[in-house]
């Protein structure tokens, strides 16, 4: 059937697709379970714990931290994506380089996290996912939405069974879609990042 919906993520969105992103979140969020609606709605502190605990063991701003375990976490589990955080500043530490270090992501996302973690906050800004996840982990900032490729699975589409999505946007598709999710967060009365975590428990129990 090929992608689906992908105008949703064109380079200019329609206020017809968006319309129809909206609609999507919305049944995602009233699909959610008791559990996992507790499960999104503590992720994010706890997720922030630790990013503190990086910060005050390594000397470095709660942003830092959360941007270093930001980078780390394409394709990785949460478990080890404390792991490879600790590694990363480790290495840092005992002036170790990147070639030192084995991490269960992508070699880029491990040259990034190496970036933040030395200082380079300009990385930080230039992804638009990076510095909204460091956001909502350092600071649990309810004016950013981590999209992630399951949120933008969520967008596109409502079915219970997994389909084929986009799963990549441009900086200015991210903050529409952002924008649009904050908005419907607020419908329900919970900070953006709380809803994405919540969908993102969701759909991922559903399509697994």
């Amino acid at each position: 059937m090929g992608l689906i919906k992908t105008h949703i993520v064109e380079s200019i969105i329609s206020q017809a697709a968006l319309k129809a992103a909206r609609r999507n979140l919305r049944i995602w969020y009233s699909r959610a379970t008791r559990e996992e609606i507790m499960a999104g709605t503590v992720w994010y502190s706890e997720a922030q714990q630790f990013a503190r605990l990086m910060a005050q063991t390594y000397t470095v701003t709660g942003e830092v931290a959360a941007g270093v375990i930001s980078a780390l976490s394409p394709n990785n589990k949460w478990e080890r994506n404390k792991y490879d955080t600790i590694q990363v500043f480790e290495a840092i530490k005992h002036g170790k380089t990147p070639d030192e270090v084995k991490v269960c992501t992508y070699n880029n996302n491990k040259l990034k996290a190496f970036a933040i973690a030395s200082g380079d906050a300009e990385i930080l800004t230039k992804s638009p996912k990076t510095y909204a996840f460091a956001r909502n982990v350092g600071e649990l900032d309810p004016n950013f939405v981590t999209i992630d490729k399951w949120h933008l699975r969520a967008c596109q589409t409502s079915s219970l069974k997994s389909k084929q999505c986009r799963e990549s946007v441009t900086p200015h598709q991210y903050k529409v879609l952002s924008e649009a999710t904050v908005k419907v967060a607020a419908e329900f009365g919970v900070p953006a990042y709380v809803f994405q975590a919540i969908i993102w428990v969701t759909i991922r129990n559903r399509w697994n």
